[in-house]
């Protein structure tokens, strides 16, 4: 008989919701999780790297990201 593993969600700000158990993927910087849009309901990738890393990447990346989109400068 399959258990079915409970799905623990943990808020991430106001407005998403991390899947914790629904891990997508990692890599050298992090892992990836599976999170919903809690406005549009909308599944959405979380990207979570450990809060102790030597050489912080996500900060980064988000600008990198928003200047892509036209958004702000670094």
């Amino acid at each position: 008989m399959d258990k079915q593993k409970k799905n623990i969600e943990i808020p991430i700000g106001d407005n998403f919701l991390l899947e914790a158990n629904k891990k997508l993927g990692s890599g050298a910087f992090g892992d990836i999780y599976l999170g919903i849009n809690k406005k549009n309901k909308e599944k959405v990738a979380v990207k979570l790297e450990p809060s102790k890393t030597k050489n912080p990447q996500l900060f980064l990346e988000a600008k990198i990201y928003e200047i892509l989109k036209g958004g702000s400068k670094i």
